[in-house]
């Protein structure tokens, strides 16, 4: 059983086979989408800027597998195992709800630093630390792709390697986070499987506001974890980098508010029966 502490809850729920599973799926796609790129460089014997994550992320089927990831990884939602009753019983629901939020946000965090991780893996022999863009983005990105890959020139040309990996981590983290706040908070008002119906409707309704070419899609959250979505210049019809720092700390603000007032009145045995 677990020790009733912030620490020890939040260890006891990482440690899953979960994470394992979410590794080898995101693993087997950056191969898949970087074999070409990879390939060349190593052809050509030359090695080039760490940051392709965030070019990568301007692929729409590999964001889908990417946010699958995260749905994965937070399928234990809402906590509400004979287990968790034990940890309220010894804490509190007031506690055990805080323990929730940070536990999730930092879910993030790992998600975001296990995709950084397995992206530069997947292409290290390639690898150069240099904060510049070489000669092989340099040609990708007058081309268009690298493979599988879309290279964003507008990212290159507004942001060095170091800046532009760093933005995309943070957002990765905010993403993950806003996702399970977000299946969270939906989880205790209506059931989990709803909730997780809701979630995906969202992340797919900004395909389709793309598809038909309204610019709302550039203003969704989770559009923003691809670059392409992100202002450069003066193109007022995207949001830039503040706005979205600031969107999604608010977004997990409120939803944390309104978790915490919901498991304040929730009758706990009632909500297990009809999970």
């Amino acid at each position: 059983m677990w020790g009733a502490n912030k620490l020890g809850i939040i260890k006891y729920r990482i440690k899953n086979v979960k994470i394992f599973l979410i590794a080898i799926i995101w693993l087997f796609i950056l191969d898949v989408y970087l074999a070409d790129y990879r390939s060349m460089a190593m052809t050509l014997g030359l090695k080039d800027s760490f940051a392709i994550l965030p070019h990568v992320q301007n692929d729409f089927y590999f964001n889908k597998i990417m946010l699958l990831g995260g749905m994965i990884f937070f399928a234990d939602i809402p906590f509400m195992s004979g287990e968790e009753l034990y940890v309220v019983l010894k804490i509190g629901k007031e506690k055990w709800s805080q323990i929730n939020c940070c536990y999730i946000v930092l879910s993030g965090v790992l998600l975001s630093t296990l995709l950084t991780v397995l992206s530069l893996l997947t292409i290290l022999p390639a690898i150069s630390l240099k904060n510049e863009w070489g000669t092989l983005y340099q040609t990708f990105a007058f081309s268009g792709t690298a493979g599988c890959v879309i290279i964003n020139a507008s990212a290159m040309s507004y942001y060095s390697p170091y800046t532009l990996m760093l933005n995309i981590f943070l957002i990765d983290a905010l993403t993950f986070a806003f996702m399970g706040m977000l299946l969270y908070t939906l989880s205790l008002f209506v059931s989990k499987i709803l909730s997780y119906v809701i979630v995906v409707v969202l992340i797919f309704l900004q395909s389709v506001f793309g598809k038909m070419g309204l610019v709302l899609d550039n203003f969704l959250p989770f559009s923003w974890i691809s670059a392409s979505h992100w202002r450069f210049g003066y193109d007022r019809r995207r949001p830039d980098l503040i706005y979205i720092y600031t969107a999604f700390c608010m977004l997990l603000f409120l939803l944390a508010v309104i978790s915490e007032w919901k498991i304040k009145r929730m009758d706990w045995v009632s909500k297990e029966e009809h999970r």
